[in-house]
């Protein structure tokens, strides 16, 4: 039955009522202590790894896998899932046996990874274009007898384009000797596919291997996100893991970002000496030349230990710069948002990002780097619309010839305004509103005051958005019957709903409804869009492409589309005063 009840609600009452329901999709709870695996893989924890327990949902990980099954595993940065794939390489009781395989985004991390596991005394490899001549000359010769190497790192590009890294993979798979492989940091296939299109070419690990499990692990993705990951590494009824994404012990903050650099970096400054003095920290910014401006500025103006990171430095320096801020010689890496991708370095204190960040899994992602030993940390971003009008414009006008097809350009563009919602939003639960990104309930006065919204003083006044929520509903059951044949996207349904001129808008601009949120604040139209999605009065369709990407069309559910329209169901949207 649904209610017709009015439902009036302040912005920051804790209400259950306004969270999204998750489809989170859950292993069945078993002792996996019995499992056949158990004692060889608690002896490698305490022995090898000198730990003394498993984290939540790592033994259901590692028990699946050696089993062959398909995993696919999502929890927060710093929840352990290395581990996951590390130790059951080394396990010689599971159903598939010999070299794992994984595949990893990022040079650093590789490096990192595989130093890390080379002080354990695991005999683990990278096969990368970057790698020392020495250790790759050393891994193929025993990968093609066939001698003990339980990992071996490599890139997706390196993996799809090598034709001697194909080799050995086909070689070890006709001896029996292809255990698993690993794709690790699992949401790059649909965050970053504009650009690595080799991560969305995994597939062949399925087409080519059938019968070798895949595990895919990430530390952000939501309902949508984990459904492209799910296709395209074509995983079988996979084991599915999942952590809850609240991070308690970070501090969410946004600021308004200066229009002058100058007052930028002293606020910048300013925050780190006040709050972080000695501290280790990372700030992002969007450019290589802005990472190399203020890192230079922070130590030459405020006698700050800051260093620049970025793809465009020498490889030397860049491994000096990275080494140095891992082990606290240099206290602050400025960066562009590749770094730190799970790099494991526990007293991170601080977060800022000098510029937004392009979706709410990318900051998600970034700002999980801070706080990893569970000691408090601050993330702090500042936001000016200007920058959204330069990230909207570096995605609709690339300045490389490697330009993504239209779908995937509105799909990038609707990730960013999720941020710019985000960012925007005075008033709701910084948590609750990140959660929601990931389809995960929250009830905001379990935050304890640890956003700038939660601790606020003033008073919430309530504001009766009935018309407009009504005005929203009917738009888009207008706009659906127009017969467009592709559908409307949630950015696409905002602009014409706020009258805006362009050439895709064009043809609705004669509709009912067009133009209606004209002169309504762009933060209190995102937040009733919010509502709705969440109140499933609106919904997504999912589709994939002729060009197979996943796109996300709304639409009405009609039955709760009469209640809104009928039964005067309103939304109190709390406005700071």
């Amino acid at each position: 039955m649904i209610s017709t009840e009015p439902l009036c609600r302040s912005a920051r009452d804790g209400s259950q009522a306004e969270a999204c329901t998750s489809s989170t999709l859950c292993s069945t709870r078993v002792d996996h202590t019995a499992s056949p695996y158990y004692f060889e893989a608690i002896s490698l924890l305490k022995g090898t790894f000198k730990l003394s327990h498993f984290r939540k949902n790592q033994l259901e990980c590692i028990t699946a896998t050696l089993d062959g099954k398909d995993v696919f595993y999502l929890a927060p940065t710093g929840g352990g899932k290395s581990l996951c794939y590390q130790l059951p390489a080394l396990c010689k009781s599971g159903k598939t046996q010999g070299t794992t395989f994984v595949i990893s985004p990022l040079l650093s991390l590789i490096e990192d990874q595989v130093l890390a596991l080379r002080e354990k005394g695991i005999n683990a490899f990278r096969l990368t274009n970057a790698a020392d001549t020495d250790a790759a000359h050393d891994a193929l010769p025993r990968l093609r007898k066939g001698d003990n190497v339980p990992l071996v790192y490599t890139t997706p590009e390196k993996f799809i384009n090598s034709n001697i890294v194909q080799d050995i993979v086909v070689h070890l798979y006709e001896r029996k000797l292809l255990a698993r492989f690993v794709v690790d940091e699992a949401h790059v296939i649909g965050g970053w596919r504009s650009w690595r299109e080799s991560y969305a070419s995994l597939g062949i690990l399925r087409e080519r291997w059938p019968d070798i499990p895949i595990m895919a692990l990430t530390g952000s993705a939501n309902e949508l996100a984990i459904e492209d990951i799910k296709e395209s590494l074509a995983l079988r009824n996979p084991v599915h893991l999942k952590q809850s994404f609240n991070r308690a012990n970070l501090y969410y903050e946004v600021r308004m970002k200066p229009a002058q650099k100058k007052v930028l970096l002293q606020e910048i400054a300013g925050f780190i000496q006040s709050r972080h003095k000695g501290d280790t920290g990372i700030i992002y910014c969007q450019s290589r030349d802005e990472c190399e401006d203020m890192a230079r500025r922070l130590r030459e103006e405020f006698n700050l230990s800051a260093r620049h990171f970025h793809a465009g430095m020498d490889r030397d320096e860049k491994r000096v710069n990275q080494h140095d801020w891992s082990k606290g010689i240099c206290k602050i890496i400025v960066a562009t948002i590749a770094f730190g991708m799970g790099i494991d370095k526990p007293d991170v204190r601080f977060v800022i990002h000098a510029t937004m960040s392009k979706d709410m899994d990318g900051y998600y992602q970034e700002t999980g780097r801070a706080g990893r030993d569970g000691g408090p940390s601050d993330c702090l971003l500042f936001y000016a619309y200007r920058d959204v009008a330069k990230l909207q414009s570096m995605l609709t006008n690339p300045h490389d010839s490697n330009r993504p097809p239209p779908d995937e350009v509105e799909r990038q563009l609707e990730r960013l305004s999720a941020v710019v919602a985000y960012c925007s939003n005075e008033s709701d639960c910084r948590r609750v509103l990140i959660l929601r990104h990931f389809d995960e309930e929250f009830d905001e006065e379990e935050c304890h005051k640890s956003c700038d919204n939660c601790c606020k003083l003033g008073k919430t006044v309530k504001e009766n958005c009935t018309e407009m929520a009504q005005q929203a509903v009917q738009l888009l059951s207008n706009l659906i019957d127009s017969g467009r044949d592709r559908g409307i996207t949630l950015n696409m349904f905002k602009d014409v709903w706020r009258g805006r001129k362009s050439k895709n808008i064009a043809p609705y601009s004669g509709l009912s409804g067009y133009g209606a949120a004209a002169n309504i604040d762009h933060t209190m139209t995102e937040r009733i869009v919010t509502q709705l999605l969440c109140r499933q009065v609106f919904s997504t369709r999912r589709t994939t492409s002729g060009s197979g990407f996943g796109v996300n069309y709304l639409e009405v559910c009609f039955l709760l589309m009469v209640v809104a329209i009928v039964s005067q169901l309103f939304w109190a949207v709390g406005l700071q005063r």
